[in-house]
């Protein structure tokens, strides 16, 4: 249905009230929004694929369902709602800002021209938080267009019905000396090598316990097996040596040195070495290490890992010059914890690889006999390999070289842990008489959308040169749109995804991938609101438990309630009172028989200055009580001073990230969504239990939405994908841009080609997300959209 009503007036849902789409959002949460004919409250969906719609509750039988406009003869006997319905029609410019319209404003604010009322506050309209000029209102957001590729892919002229594309078979059958097969996004790279090592067994009579297969995950190694074993016999596809390069390297280190490494001494985490660093004694003549931050510490541990990778040990560290502050701090502790892990014998996962490259290169005999027994190596998502990885891998297949690497330079996305695209660039220079097959073919995904990745990836320098071609002859769907916010965004997603689930696609087809794990957090809520079942892995601390959230969520909660103790206590550090004070305010008022928010003003121990600002806060939050949430947060952040507060905690911090403003931006923008504070802890406490359910359920593959990293998603496949936060500073990310301004292309390179893996793992359709505001502030769309598509 195109129509409803809304407050005695009639809404039509037409491209020129797109705008208002945000505001009948919140309306139609809240009951307001009814079917002018039976009077049922209708639901609003607007996804992205298909047009907007009110929706009837599931029960109803009203024979107005699906219409665009009423009966003319219902019209006839209206005329004021005739006239209503036209002006609704009418394509006359209207508020690009809907957020802040009439359907979604506060009942009893004082609003005059420049500013809105609360209590004895007074706020300036629009006020952005942290201040700053009102810049005029933006052109109405798009609400969504096909997304069509620069260039135009081709698709596979002859489609042939063999198992094999003449390419792959090409690389199936080449078995002897060095080979390098590119294999683009959805080319069949796993079927090639189940393939290829089939054909070495079974046709070539390579024994299984000659060939070594390395992959990149456990359950890529897993599937090989797996396929292997419906195409010979199971013991064979058993014997084969098949793993991750730290599974295997570790079984041939407790072969030959099982006392040195003992599973029980593996440090696992960042938090285990620091933890052991700190109790080792090491740090003894080292005291202002020990005051070291522990966020900061865990990233020095990250620069350890991947010097650690490229085989950078602690003497050739000293000479590097320190290009951010991790790395100054890396520098300090790498030979301290090498120090440490020698004298109380614990080992890491770098350890494994760095043991076993020592041990071959050292131990001759034992390489001897891993190059006899080892005849055939082949290296799966070689574009992901290392150099201490590298190095290991040429000993263990010299001296006949049968060493075939398969990958994608253009699918190069973890340079954080010390992967370097140019062991794959460079393959053919380290042995001349490598054979280089491509396999160009696209079996995943509809043209459009190889089309746009195609179209992307060219602009990176860094690369090998190829043709693309596509299956499927199919373009698909691919889609931008630019919601207002993230909040916005995410419920445009969770729409979408209801009506893909409508249409028979299984939850599981669908996925959302993110470039960092602020953007998960309002599409986990919606998901959940909609009662959708999801895989997510929690990655960090829970939103509404990071302490600058819990600060806020405690004024709200004491606005509601003067007598919250709990509350109270909880924000006693940002009003800059000690704990120890505590008993007084407490005692006090018992004392007086009164809240403790009444209280704490009155308390004869404070100075004049400080009586006055917690006076002010009393009054705030008197004030707060009776105004939408968003209001009273900006209130609690401005005229309470917490963002005062939290500017001045980090920066005694020497904290230079600013966290914290992001999360007060992202709950402002949560609180939107609510008409009343009350309503709003509400929804948070709902999310908070809901939460702990998501840590615990565990939805089947094909039953639950998957919402994960663009990192994590590296080698899967979704028919419908959703890509949220396509802007500068998200992705390109901020580090990448930073880089850019100093003149270095290669973060950014990086960033392209994470933004191409996301885009390929899509099947059937793709969605790209580009909100018009992100944490509170205005959005540019990523530059990587102006060189994929328009």
């Amino acid at each position: 249905m195109k129509f409803a009503q809304l407050d005695d007036q009639v809404i039509l849902l037409t491209p020129e009230t797109y705008p208002r789409i945000p505001a009948w959002r919140m309306a139609a949460r809240q009951g307001k929004v009814r079917c002018p004919t039976c009077g049922s409250p209708l639901s609003l969906m607007a996804g992205i694929s298909a047009e907007p719609r009110f929706l009837h509750p599931a029960d109803s039988d009203c024979a107005w369902q699906g219409r665009d406009e009423p009966p003319p003869e219902w019209l006839a006997a209206r005329p004021e709602l005739a006239a209503a319905v036209a002006a609704a029609a009418d394509p006359a410019p209207r508020d690009a800002n809907p957020c802040r319209t009439d359907a979604a404003s506060p009942v009893g604010d004082d609003i005059d021209g420049e500013s809105v009322r609360v209590g004895s506050f007074r706020l300036p309209k629009r006020r952005p938080i942290g201040g700053g000029s009102v810049t005029p209102a933006p052109e109405p957001p798009l609400f969504r267009k096909r997304l069509m590729p620069k260039t135009r892919i081709q698709h596979l002229a002859e489609q042939r019905d063999e198992p094999l594309h003449p390419r792959q078979r090409q690389a199936v059958m080449t078995t002897d000396g060095p080979l390098l097969i590119l294999a683009g996004a959805g080319s069949g790279k796993t079927r090639v090598m189940t393939a290829r090592t089939a054909h070495l067994i079974r046709d070539k009579g390579v024994p299984p316990r000659q060939i070594m297969v390395v992959t990149f995950t456990t359950k890529a190694a897993d599937e090989i097996r797996q396929r292997l074993a419906r195409q010979l016999p199971r013991e064979q596809a058993r014997e084969l040596i098949a793993g991750t390069f730290h599974s295997i390297f570790y079984r041939m280190l407790l072969y030959h040195q099982p006392e040195r490494w003992d599973q029980r001494r593996l440090l696992k985490k960042d938090w285990q070495k620091w933890r052991l660093l700190r109790e080792s004694g090491v740090l003894a003549e080292h005291p202002e290490l020990l005051g070291q931050k522990e966020h900061d510490v865990l990233d020095a541990f990250g620069v350890i890992s991947r010097w650690k990778n490229e085989y950078l040990l602690p003497g050739q560290t000293v000479r590097r010059e320190a290009a951010s502050d991790a790395e100054r701090q890396a520098g300090e502790l790498y030979p301290l914890y090498e120090e440490a892990k020698r004298k109380l014998g614990w080992f890491d996962f770098d350890d494994m690889l760095i043991g076993c490259y020592e041990m071959l290169r050292d131990e001759t005999e034992i390489l001897r006999r891993y190059q006899e027994r080892i005849t055939h190596v082949m290296i799966d998502e070689f574009q992901d390999i290392n150099r201490i990885q590298y190095e290991t891998v040429k000993l263990l297949a010299a001296p006949q070289n049968n060493l075939c690497v398969i990958g994608d330079d253009d699918q190069s996305i973890y340079g954080f842990r010390g992967s370097d695209p140019q062991y794959i660039l460079g393959f053919t220079h380290d042995f001349p008489q490598a054979q280089t097959i491509t396999l160009e073919v696209n079996y995943r995904s509809r043209s459009a959308i190889v089309g746009l990745g195609y179209s992307l990836i060219g602009h990176n320098r860094a690369r090998w040169k190829k043709d693309c071609l596509s299956f499927h002859s199919e373009e698909g769907e691919t889609y931008l749109f630019e919601p207002d916010d993230e909040e916005e965004q995410a419920s445009r997603i969770v729409d979408e995804i209801c009506h893909r689930i409508e249409q028979g696609t299984p939850p599981g087809e669908c996925a959302i991938l993110y470039r960092t794990s602020e953007s998960a957090r309002p599409i986990l809520e919606r998901l959940s609101e909609a009662g959708i079942p999801f895989h997510y892995t929690q990655e960090e601390d829970s939103f509404y438990q990071r302490q600058a959230v819990r600060w806020t969520l405690g004024y709200l909660r004491l606005a509601l309630d003067p007598d919250d103790a709990d509350a109270l206590r909880e924000i006693l550090p940002t009003l800059y009172i000690s704990q120890e004070m505590w008993n007084a305010v407490r005692s006090q008022a018992i004392l007086e028989d009164l809240p403790v928010l009444h209280v704490l003003p009155r308390l004869p121990q404070w100075k004049v200055y400080q009586r006055k600002h917690l006076q002010t806060v009393a009054d705030i939050l008197a004030a707060c009580r009776e105004c939408p949430p968003a209001q009273a947060l900006e209130l609690i952040y401005e005229d309470g001073r917490l963002r005062d507060y939290l500017k001045k905690r980090a920066k005694d911090r020497d904290d230079s990230r600013e966290r914290w403003s992001d999360e007060l931006q992202q709950l402002l923008a949560a609180a939107r969504r609510h008409a009343t504070v009350a309503e709003f802890l509400r929804h948070v406490e709902r999310m908070a239990e809901r939460e702990k359910e998501w840590r615990h359920e565990r939805p089947l593959p094909e039953e639950g939405v998957h919402v994960l990293s663009i990192h994590r998603a590296k080698g899967l496949e979704f028919d419908h994908v959703f890509l949220p936060d396509l802007v500068e500073g998200a992705l390109p990310h901020e580090y990448a841009l930073d880089a850019v301004r100093k003149g270095e292309s290669s973060a950014l390179e990086e960033e392209r080609r994470l933004l191409y893996v996301a885009i390929t793992r899509a099947r059937h359709s793709l969605a790209v997300g580009i909100p018009r505001e992100r944490f509170g502030r205005k959005t540019r769309p990523s530059r990587f959209i102006a060189e994929m598509g328009g």
